[in-house]
């Protein structure tokens, strides 16, 4: 009989073993699954035990020596038992408050190694429960253990029925699981049949068992509202369920598909540790959207931006609360409902672009337009003042040398204005036209470079051209030009004319196909006071030399006509460059 029971155990202890092995892959991503692991650890010793005490049966050791390995995993299986059922129950306050309970097995244990001096703990002892006669402190050990293995199970039971109801496979397991010891230890109890002390650590490993499918496999930890079920799997939306410290309960497939090249996981995986390593998304405003939720008892819906392994998503997240099924107000878990909007981003990114572009066409047409109204406006009567000073210098030539002298700056004013309006309305002359033909930028910029000599040259300044791609763009060239050489004659104006230096110019293909060209100046940068203004207001700071104009405009005409970008960079004491990125043809 003792070789069977021998076999019963090993076998028992091989399966603990096992299930010790699953449990150690999740051991820190569940509080559930930490004291599923002590307790199965405890059964471990209990059993380990009893196999030395059969190994030894006929040795001179007495039993009860090995029966003091056995207590020490049986005194501490309560405990963990009920920490299993509140952790289960989401009770997890409690269980800081009864770690006190850790006292009592220590106590039992002291009783029983000193049992030979006192028989406190056993009168008389044997490997069979009808044999054996009860000290008081065995009794109090009795009551203890079971108190708390009843309490523990019946716990369990009813947070399964509020979960999944009474009927449900997790809940019939629970029972079937606290009922074969409780049964077998009656039987002994009343001699009804000759039961040993080697059947209970069985039907407690019956019992881990059974728990443990019906929690792990059977999901009784499941908090997904059964109405839900039949709804997910025919969802575009990505969902998840997580519990009350972030543990992966369910998902659908969708989810799985759109974030398995995001991040590794699975159903019993941390959804927090997930995020917190991966760094996908804010942590802590998810956390505080949850418990936003968790107080509430209202949906939180939010936007997140995910961005991992060269994925840039964006997510509408709709947090929901998830309540017990008999109690509204008993918090569960939570209900995560991503709606991808990545496209819809994308879609409204475009349409402001287009505004954009669309404006900028408008004013392009309006300045064209005002710019010729008002050169006609100046023009004609500085024209006529022009006119009277040729007739006053006509009329009478003998004029003192003060009297030339002030009709002669007179005259050299009423030209400098007329240069000026006209060099602005040759500048912005039919910005708002339509004309778009394919061209080659290179052929722009080597234009650019013979019409910029002068002014480039009057500055001590070279023109330094490098074309690393020779790529083609639809648009205008004429208002390309007019951009490049108010940029090159600007970065040459920036050395002055004692100083001089290089300015590059050059052409290369960008990312998302793209052209841009870079002119780059090593005149010293600009002055940080005007940066932010440089495309926004119309500035100059070449005082009565410039009209401000130039920078302004060719921002307008980049974006209005090519559906392009300006940008610039510059560093005090170095230099600037202008970055013109173009869609490329």
């Amino acid at each position: 009989m003792l070789t069977i029971y021998l076999c019963a155990l090993i076998i028992s202890l091989i399966i603990m073993l096992f299930m010790l092995n699953r449990l150690s892959e999740k051991y820190s991503s569940n509080n559930i699954y930490k004291y599923f692991f002590c307790f199965d650890i405890t059964l471990v010793i209990h059993i380990f035990g009893l196999i030395l005490q059969i190994l030894f049966y006929n040795t001179s050791i007495p039993p009860i020596y090995f029966d003091y390995i056995t207590y020490i995993g049986a005194s501490f299986s309560p405990i963990f038992l009920l920490f299993i059922s509140l952790a289960y129950n989401n009770n997890l306050k409690y269980i800081k408050k009864l770690k006190i309970l850790y006292v009592l097995p220590f106590i039992f244990l002291a009783f029983l190694f000193t049992n030979d001096l006192h028989h406190l703990f056993y009168i008389k002892y044997s490997i069979y429960l009808s044999e054996t006669v009860y000290g008081p402190v065995l009794i109090m050990y009795a009551l203890y253990s079971y108190s708390l293995f009843i309490i523990s199970m019946l716990l369990m039971i009813i947070t399964s029925i509020k979960r999944s109801g009474f009927f449900s496979k997790q809940t019939m397991l629970i029972v079937i699981g606290m009922t074969m010891p409780t049964l077998s230890n009656c039987i002994g109890l009343f001699k009804i049949l000759p039961v040993t002390i080697y059947v209970m650590p069985i039907m407690f490993i019956f019992t881990s068992i059974c728990c443990s499918i019906s929690i792990f496999k059977f999901k009784a930890l499941n908090i997904t509202p059964v109405a839900f079920k039949t709804v997910i799997n025919t969802m575009s939306d990505a969902f998840v369920v997580i519990s009350d410290d972030g543990t992966i309960v369910d998902m659908n497939k969708t989810f799985e598909e759109k974030f398995s090249n995001i991040f590794a996981m699975s159903k019993d995986d941390n959804l927090f540790k997930i995020i917190e390593k991966s760094k996908t998304i804010n942590l802590s405003k998810l956390k505080d959207n949850i418990e936003r939720t968790r107080k509430t008892g209202e949906i939180v819906t939010d936007e997140y931006h995910f961005v991992a392994k060269g994925n840039d998503k964006y997510f509408e997240v709709d947090i929901h609360p998830i309540s017990a099924k008999s109690n509204s107000k008993e918090y569960i878990g939570t209900l995560l409902l991503l709606k991808d909007i990545t496209q819809h981003k994308e879609d409204i990114k475009q349409i402001e672009e287009k505004q954009d572009i669309i404006v900028k066409q408008g004013q392009l047409v309006s300045i064209g337009e005002l710019a010729g109204g008002v050169a006609h406006d100046i023009n004609t009567p500085i024209s006529a003042i022009k006119t009277g000073i040729v007739m006053l210098n006509q009329m009478d030539k003998d004029r003192s040398d003060d009297e030339k002298e002030i009709l002669q700056r007179m005259d050299n004013c009423a030209t400098k204005i007329i240069n000026i309006v006209n060099s602005m309305r040759n500048q912005i002359r039919n910005l708002g036209g339509d004309t778009n033909v394919k061209f080659k930028i290179s052929e722009v910029v080597n234009d650019v470079k013979i019409i910029t000599y002068h002014e480039v040259a009057k500055n001590n300044s070279e023109v330094i051209v490098n074309i690393n791609d020779d790529l083609e763009i639809n648009g205008d060239p004429t208002k390309l030009g007019q951009v490049l050489t108010n940029l090159v004659v600007n970065a040459a104006q920036a050395y002055g004319e004692d100083k001089g230096g290089k300015v590059e110019v050059t052409v290369e293909k960008a990312p998302k196909k793209k052209a841009i060209i870079k002119v780059t100046d090593y005149a010293g940068g600009l002055d940080p006071s005007i940066t932010p203004y440089i495309f926004k207001n119309i500035l100059t700071t070449k005082g009565t030399f410039g009209t401000g104009l130039g920078l302004y405009l060719a921002y307008s005409v980049i974006k209005g006509n090519f559906n392009g970008d300006i940008t610039f960079e510059t560093e005090q004491g170095e230099g600037t460059t202008f970055y013109i990125t173009i869609p490329i043809s």
